[in-house]
């Protein structure tokens, strides 16, 4: 099977096991993720990250995370997409910007086009959604390959994947051009980190 068809049935099968997740499983699983991702030291020492706003169901729940980056003091910036393949970041002013932040098509709260985009170059941690992740590094997006190119773009950065522990599989199938983060959290903690 073509590693676009495996992807596709992977998402597919994916999509399927985290709807039937209750908003209480993913909540608690959410938790754990964040415990995990502000202890790490590169998350610790990181001034400039980047966060994605999750949807509201079937998805790693990333506001607690959001706001403990925006209560530690750091700059946060947030992703928007603005066309089938450039996703840039927006910094938040605070609470009140993110709480005011309107709904894309895709129901997620997205900065608006009058906002400047950031140089992504200032960003020292990024992280990073997907579909299904491996315990060797491999990372199944949701095929639109935003964040593998973004993640190219700035070598410099610490990227680090959160999800649930439905999302952890044997093998993700995997191209050329598919990203390994250098990190990847789940409630238990790192199930793969660069270098260990």
């Amino acid at each position: 099977m073509a590693v676009s068809n495996a992807k596709k049935h992977l998402r597919k099968l994916m999509h399927q096991k985290l709807s039937s997740l209750s908003p209480q499983a993913v909540a608690e699983q959410s938790t754990q993720v964040t415990q995990h991702v502000t202890q790490l030291p590169a998350y610790k020492a990181s001034q400039h990250i980047s966060i994605y706003i999750s949807m509201d169901s079937a998805e790693l729940q990333t506001k607690t995370l959001l706001l403990h980056a925006l209560n530690a003091g750091k700059t946060v910036y947030v992703p928007r997409c603005h066309n089938k393949q450039t996703m840039d970041m927006i910094r938040l002013s605070g609470h009140d910007d993110l709480a005011g932040l309107a709904k894309n098509k895709w129901g997620i709260p997205e900065p608006g086009m009058e906002r400047e985009a950031a140089d992504p170059s200032v960003l020292d941690f990024v992280v990073v959604p997907g579909v299904a992740f491996d315990r060797n590094g491999n990372r199944c997006g949701h095929g639109r390959g935003y964040y593998d190119r973004f993640v190219a773009s700035i070598p410099n950065a610490y990227s680090c994947a959160v999800c649930l522990s439905e999302q952890i599989v044997e093998d993700v199938p995997v191209d050329t051009f598919d990203r390994s983060p250098d990190t990847i959290v789940a409630p238990e903690g790192a199930i793969f980190a660069k270098g260990a």
